[in-house]
């Protein structure tokens, strides 16, 4: 569900959005945010109530309101407004979230939803320290694993996860069938690609079935993360590889809608799967909440697509199950909130045994885990295997350092020129390393 832009508006975007960014940080708030849709529990006083405003985005509306409302109906102290900002992909809720930093805004409380995000409002200065909070809760940080310890400054936690995320590999069991193919299992990229191409025709109606759907959005190089590289990487070679692979699937095989075509139709990722358009879908766990919305919002979709999931296709140099994941949805209090105290106290309810249960019940993966939970999340999930999330290695997508952000940014836009035929594989891997260049040895 993201929205491309052109290269120019993006990058004139970026520096109007990193300046609001790093806009300074002393002032306190004036004025209220606009909430284009708000969330709370109706018919109860809140007037010995503190409110927090708290801004979320699009896709947290299959199981947000649920947990503000419930938080709200039990907490004695403290009143949530949640404000869902509409996305479509692109980066409207980022955009938004600037845009309340930079004019003091009332706001309390908002998530990130990638590392890199939550790395670039931390070093602004935008987020509240937590620790002292989180040591006289007893939270232990140890259960969130190695990778979030990364993401510590000084010692010092700015944020707190509350979903786990591990991509895998989703497939429409129907088109299985009517093929009279073998579900797929642990499939090697090479051998994805193979399978993508055996599964795309034309239909007798004109439409087509994809073999695949890898959507624009879905950016980071997954191969390269699952070899343990990243864009940060002197060696662009498992960079390469990917882009090459994605040069495959998109234009030479044509198994997957290319990118010219997702960006020029904005095609709906989870509606052209759930309508039995694609027989496989790399995606994240969210996949299966989001399809429990839709399928409620839409029930002309119902019986079209019986979703399987499998471990994520490795490189062939990779033996054991990885995936691109870990703990990285964060919450996070504005560094000019007042009311620290009560936002901990949401923090503390999302990030807990409460929250986790109403994630679970949204098709969510929570970053609070016991047995109970993982019971719910099997039962709830009513997939046939939920082993491709539980039993993989999971890591970062981005390394939590400043200058990550910037250097994705180039990544992406060199992928793009090269899948949209402007740049040939070697022109856009050369200019990423030359542009890169300065920003890692300035």
């Amino acid at each position: 569900m993201k929205r491309n832009r052109t290269l120019a508006g993006a990058l004139a975007l970026i520096l109007i959005c990193s300046a609001f960014l790093f806009s300074g940080c002393s002032s306190k708030p004036s004025g209220s945010a606009s909430s284009p849709k708000e969330t709370s529990s109706e018919g109860k006083s809140t007037e010995k109530k503190v409110t927090l405003e708290y801004y979320s985005w699009g896709d947290e509306d299959a199981y947000m309101p649920e947990i503000v409302d419930a938080f709200n109906s039990q907490s004695t102290s403290t009143q949530v407004n949640l404000t869902i900002v509409p996305t479509s992909g692109g980066t409207e809720y980022e955009d938004k979230i600037v845009a309340l930093l930079a004019s003091g805004a009332d706001m309390d409380l908002f998530g990130a939803s990638t590392v890199k995000l939550f790395i670039k409002y931390r070093d602004a200065g935008n987020l509240s320290d937590m620790t002292d909070a989180i040591q006289k809760a007893g939270i232990d940080l140890n259960q969130y694993g190695d990778d979030f310890q990364s993401t510590l400054k000084d010692g010092k936690c700015y944020a707190l996860p509350y979903r786990f995320t591990a991509q895998a590999l989703f497939y429409n069991k129907k088109i299985f069938d009517a093929e009279g193919i073998s579900y797929p299992e642990q499939l090697t990229w090479e051998e994805y690609a193979k399978l993508a191409k055996q599964l795309t025709k034309t239909r007798d109606d004109g439409t087509v079935q994809w073999g695949g759907f890898l959507p624009t959005w879905l950016g980071e190089p997954i191969m390269a993360v699952q070899m343990g590289s990243s864009v940060l990487d002197e060696d662009t070679g498992p960079l390469k590889q990917w882009l090459g692979f994605l040069g495959q699937i998109y234009n030479e095989d044509k198994s997957h809608m290319s990118f010219e075509e997702m960006n020029s139709t904005s095609t709906d990722w989870l509606k052209i799967f759930l309508n039995g358009d694609v027989a496989l879908l790399p995606n994240g766990e969210w996949t299966i909440g989001n399809a429990q919305k839709e399928l409620k919002d839409n029930p002309d979709l119902a019986g079209k697509c019986e979703i399987g999931v499998t471990y994520m296709p490795l490189p062939d140099s990779v033996k054991d199950p990885v995936t691109v994941g870990g703990h990285n949805t964060f919450i996070m209090i504005n560094s000019r909130s007042e009311k620290f105290d009560n936002a901990f106290e949401f923090v503390q309810y999302l990030t807990g045994p409460e929250g986790a249960e109403y994630l679970v019940k949204g098709g969510m993966l929570p970053s609070y885990s016991d047995d109970s939970i993982t019971k719910l999340y099997q039962e709830t999930a009513k997939l046939d295997s939920t082993d491709a999330f539980f039993q993989t290695k999971t890591r970062y997508e981005s390394e939590p350092v400043a200058i990550f952000s910037e250097i994705d940014t180039i990544w992406r836009e060199e992928k793009e020129l090269y899948l949209i035929g402007e740049k040939t594989l070697d022109e856009a891997i050369s200019s990423f390393a030359e542009r890169r260049e300065p920003i890692l040895n300035p």
